[in-house]
């Protein structure tokens, strides 16, 4: 890959975008943050600073591993689903989907350290 060059556009320094990228990582996801930084400050990816944003999240002590926190979450809401709707029989089964890719994630992320 060759290296990015900064655009000329882009005029915040890297200490004011690894400040704004700690605002944002109070309240949103790194996709989500990576979103905004392209729609509100005109950064069309981190990389034009040298690192990736995971590395950025990294360097300041925030951890969020988006694939687990999305997988817990669904598992969570069908649990919740079926408390009320005892009967339903195709949530049951994408519970079981659920937990099962949960698991699978689980172990990915346990084998190449990244949890």
């Amino acid at each position: 890959m060759t290296n990015l060059e900064k655009p000329t556009w882009v005029k915040m320094k890297e200490p004011e975008l690894k400040k704004v990228i700690a605002e944002l990582a109070e309240k949103y996801s790194p996709s989500q943050i990576g979103l905004i930084l392209r729609d509100q400050y005109g950064i069309p990816t981190t990389k034009v600073f040298g690192k990736k944003l995971k590395a950025y999240l990294k360097e300041l002590g925030i951890e969020k591993n988006e694939d687990l926190e999305n997988a817990r979450k669904k598992v969570d809401n069908l649990k919740e689903h079926l408390k009320s709707n005892i009967t339903d029989r195709s949530a049951k089964h994408k519970l079981q989907h659920a937990q099962s890719r949960l698991n699978i994630t689980k172990k990915y992320f346990k084998i190449f350290g990244r949890d």
